[in-house]
């Protein structure tokens, strides 16, 4: 389903995890590893993925491209507070 919506009508996917490896459950239902992201489950980590997939919402919607960066801040916060 998600490669009919990618490929039909160029839909974008996130895939944002916490307590499971978010990179390899993407993966396995068609998410690619870029648009996946692990986060820690706790009021500053949904914080955090809020700020940033807001973030990433206004680039797409004002006709730009999702930037490779755009889960840099969710990661720092995963890695640092792991």
């Amino acid at each position: 389903m998600i490669e009919t919506q990618k490929e039909k009508y160029g839909w974008e996917f996130l895939f944002l995890g916490a307590n499971i490896d978010a990179i390899e459950t993407a993966g396995s239902i068609g998410i690619s590893p870029e648009r996946a992201v692990n986060y820690k489950s706790d009021s500053i980590g949904t914080k955090k993925n809020y700020d940033t997939l807001n973030k990433a919402v206004e680039e797409v919607r004002s006709g730009n491209e999702l930037k490779k960066e755009w889960k840099a801040d969710i990661e720092k916060d995963y890695n640092e507070r792991k």
